[in-house]
């Protein structure tokens, strides 16, 4: 373990800079303020900055670099106004080379990596936290998206209807927004109420991200600005009661013809909560992630896209990726005949989420979360969980957690009892973390009772006390041909409970981004799991990474696992033809103790921001699945979706599929 100490006193000398590293202090440009101005007359939202309704509004400029303090070359200048239905917001963004504007997505709901793009953040509840921020995104071409505060579906009609429009300009670009009061979550208020705001310009051609309040590389929510004298129209201004259903008659080989239908109803009795109720369903026509086959000797997560689900995602987050794990994970719920959910913000400071689900006898799961915060600086939550069926295990678990800053210094704890049966027990945790620009250290201390069992939740092992250290360091650079730099340092030391070895070993990586837009990542792992030994290293090379219509990347992993030669290539590229065809393909092969390959060929061919035909082929271990869709979707009113194949599947299976949504 000669190199384990190395390891281990760099890390040290690491921790020493750390301590000795200055405090990069909020600068002029922090928790700026701009005024809350009512309209009389809403500006025409045609990207055009020539109403005369702008002349009234006050002006937010002198857009900041956060990494270096100082402003941007090419400047931007927002504009925000407001009346009881929506609020009006527009961008100037000024550019000295505008032939370099990139903007490539048409879809809405699309990200935009690698493109010019604005934003604007809005916390109607000024907590100074990140859960309660929405943001609302625009790129040069006019396409939308948006991050409502605590998750939501993928309907547009429940994602929240707001308009934009897009002009270019000699020198640069403009925007105009309007969004409707009834999109977002706002408390009830008697009187004026300040709101946190923030203005962002993502600035394709330097790679740079401009804020209007200087929010740090920490990204410091407690430094956005302060939109200040807000009077928030009135709970009876909003559409209180949206509906959405489906219908899908289909063929499946033997199984014949069947026609599903379903119900979702989502229902805001105030500004603050949401309730949605999902009867039957549909899961079948519902792209799910594919796990990948790299080594892993727990099992591994598998991100959520059910819509149900999304709705409200952050209010049932009870998740510890680094630690003892996710106590509630979606995934467990597989299907279900009903199902209903409750979530919000009590006021600025508290939160609750309730969800439960029916499938008749069979399987009944609950979970309710209730969170107390004091934004950036922390807050509490208490949760419980309860699983009933003929099908599981009764299953109870419920716990306390909380964690608090201390100026760079985060403290936090955890305490959960979970059981099936009757078998039980208690996982605990406590934490330090060091956060300043830049740098993030974290210091962790666990156990996990051998009989901890959670059946709803995702616990990569039980049986194990001791601690780990994780340190990273990430920096942009704005000068030179190295554009980015992130170093990560991982320790840990586990035990079983009974005190015989479980786990030991350090974990290096390091990745640079070049100008050129290259990527290179290295790193090396030295362990022993079990009384058997692991020996890694591992490369990565990434080209065009902010441009996924002609990205590529490959990665390469040798060594040893548990004392067993190890062999694991991943690589993919994407590209796009003829201005509307994307076409993508991913392969893993993994050579192991037992051999898996995995290959995932996707085809989309858009023919305008809301039609595309798509297909998706999943070669895995000798089975191959494969399905094609055409959609129709993504606006308002009536989706259409024709499906042959099942998307799911391990196998190809002989099916036809026709499905209707509506939504009002």
């Amino acid at each position: 373990m000669g190199q384990m100490r190395v390891a281990v006193a760099v890390a040290i000398t690491v921790v020493l800079v750390l301590c000795v590293q200055l405090l990069l202090m909020a600068g002029q440009y922090s928790n700026r303020s701009i005024p809350a101005v009512k309209t009389a007359i809403p500006p025409v939202i045609d990207g055009r900055l020539d109403d005369e309704v702008w002349k009234t509004a006050p002006v937010a400029k002198e857009f900041i670099d956060p990494y270096t303090g100082k402003p941007a070359q090419d400047q931007t200048e927002a504009y925000i106004l407001y009346d009881q239905t929506a609020i009006y917001v527009a961008f100037y963004c000024h550019d000295s080379q505008p032939d370099a504007i990139v903007a490539r997505e048409i879809r809405p709901g699309s990200d935009f990596p690698g493109e010019d793009t604005v934003t604007l953040q809005i916390d109607p509840y000024f907590s100074r936290n990140w859960a309660n921020i929405s943001a609302f995104i625009v790129n040069a071409l006019g396409t939308q998206n948006e991050r409502i505060a605590g998750g939501r579906a993928a309907k547009r009609e429940w994602r929240g209807i707001w308009q934009a429009a897009v002009q270019r300009v000699p020198d640069g670009w403009t925007v105009e927004m309007r969004i409707p009061w009834e999109v977002l979550n706002y408390p009830n208020a008697n009187g004026p109420v300040n709101m946190s705001i923030n203005f962002k310009r993502d600035h394709a051609r330097t790679r740079i991200d401009y804020f209007w309040s200087d929010v740090t590389p920490m990204r410091r929510p407690e430094l956005m600005g302060i939109w200040q004298g807000v009077e928030l129209p009135k709970a009876s201004n909003r559409k209180n009661l949206q509906m959405m259903t489906y219908l899908t008659p289909e063929w499946r080989e033997q199984a014949g013809q069947e026609i599903r239908a379903g119900l979702d109803l989502r229902y805001s009795p105030t500004p603050q909560l949401t309730g949605v109720l999902s009867l039957f369903p549909d899961f079948r026509n519902i792209e799910a992630s594919v796990e990948g086959i790299e080594f892993s000797r727990s099992e591994r997560f598998v991100e959520e896209t059910r819509p149900f689900f999304m709705e409200g995602i952050r209010y049932f987050d009870l998740t510890e990726p680094y630690g003892i794990g996710r106590l509630f994970y979606s995934q467990r719920i597989e299907e279900f005949d009903a199902g209903i959910k409750v979530f919000g913000n009590l006021n600025s400071s508290l939160s609750v989420g309730l969800l439960s689900t029916f499938r008749g006898s069979r399987d009944r799961a609950s979970v309710a979360h209730l969170r107390y915060s004091v934004g950036e600086r922390g807050g509490w939550s208490v949760y419980g969980l309860l699983r009933r069926g003929s099908e599981y295990p009764q299953h109870d678990a419920y716990g306390v957690s909380g964690n608090l800053r201390f100026g760079n210094f985060r403290v936090g704890g955890k305490w959960i009892y979970a059981r099936e049966g009757d078998m039980g027990g208690t996982a605990v945790d406590a934490t330090l973390n060091y956060e300043v620009p830049r740098w993030f250290s974290g210091l962790r201390w666990m156990r996990i009772d051998p009989d901890f069992r959670a059946s709803l939740g995702l616990i990569y092992f039980t049986d194990r006390q001791g601690w780990s250290w994780f340190t990273r360091y990430n920096n942009e650079i704005r000068q030179g041909p190295v554009r980015e730099v992130e170093a990560d340092v991982f320790l840990r030391d586990y035990t079983h409970c009974d005190g015989s070895p479980f786990e030991k070993g350090v974990q290096v990586s390091f990745g640079v981004t070049l100008r050129s837009d290259y990527q290179i990542g290295l790193e090396h792992e030295v362990a022993t799991f079990e009384g058997t030994h692991d020996r890694v290293y591992g490369i990565r090379l990434r080209g065009n990474v902010s441009n996924r219509f002609k990205q590529w990347g490959i990665g390469y992993e040798f060594g040893q696992r548990s004392d067993q030669d190890i062999r694991f290539i991943g690589f993919g590229i994407t590209h796009r033809l003829f201005g509307k065809l994307d076409v993508g393909f991913n392969g893993s092969i993994l050579r192991f103790d037992e051999n898996h390959d995995q290959y995932i060929l996707t085809v989309s061919w858009e023919f305008d921001e809301l039609r595309a035909l798509s297909a998706r082929l999943v070669h895995q271990d000798g089975n191959l699945n494969w399905y094609l869709a055409y959609r129709s979707a993504g606006g308002v009113g009536q989706d259409l979706y024709f499906i042959v194949g099942d998307p799911n599947a391990e196998r190809f299976t002989q099916r036809i599929a026709l499905k209707w949504v509506w939504a009002m």
